[in-house]
C-alpha cells in the first residue's frame, strides 16, 4: 500500500486527486519491486527511488511528466515561426507578446489567464487549451532558473 502526499496551499480539486491516483498508480507500476523490498533488501533505505526504474525513467521524470511542475514557473515568448497555431491563438499570442513585454519579459501562467479572461469573451476551457497548445508548440517558454530548479528539487 502507497501513500502519496501532495502539499497544496489550496483544497484539493478532483482534478488533483485524480492527478494522485494517477501518479500512485504509474509510481506502483515502475517501482513495484522496489516497494515490495523495501523494508527487506533495500532496509528502508528510499535512496533507492532516485534510481532509474526498469522503465530508463527517474522519480523526477514521472513527477514532472504527472504534475507539469513547471507551469508554475514564469514563462517568456518562444518564436511562432513555422509552429501550427489556431487563429485563436495566433490572435492570443499577439496578446501575450504585448503583455509579456508590459511585465518585463515574463508572466505566470495564472496571471495570463486571469488578463487573457478579462480581454477576451472565450471560456475558461477555450482559454485554457490556448494556453497549453501555446506551452506545448514552445511558444510560451518557461523560465528555468537554478533557485527554481532547487526550490522543486525532490528530497529523500
Amino acid at each position: 500500500m502507497i501513500w502519496i502526499t501532495l502539499i497544496n496551499n489550496k483544497i484539493p480539486t478532483l482534478f488533483t486527486r485524480e492527478v494522485l491516483k494517477f501518479f500512485c498508480k504509474v509510481f506502483e507500476d515502475l517501482f513495484s519491486r522496489e516497494v515490495r523490498d523495501l523494508y527487506t533488501h533495500f532496509e528502508g533505505d528510499v535512496s533507492i527511488f532516485k534510481d532509474k526504474s526498469k522503465s530508463r525513467q527517474s522519480i523526477e521524470d514521472i513527477v514532472e511528466g504527472v504534475f507539469h511542475l513547471y507551469l508554475t514557473l514564469p514563462f517568456k515568448i518562444g518564436s511562432s515561426k513555422s509552429k501550427k497555431l489556431s487563429t485563436k491563438s495566433k490572435k492570443i499570442f499577439q496578446f501575450v507578446k504585448v503583455l509579456i513585454h508590459k511585465t518585463k519579459g515574463h508572466i505566470y501562467l495564472e496571471k495570463l489567464f486571469n488578463e487573457l479572461s478579462k480581454s477576451f469573451t472565450f471560456s475558461n476551457e477555450d482559454l485554457t487549451e490556448i494556453i497549453f497548445d501555446l506551452v506545448q508548440n514552445k511558444v510560451l517558454l518557461p523560465i528555468i532558473l537554478e533557485k527554481v530548479k532547487k526550490k522543486f528539487a525532490i528530497h529523500f
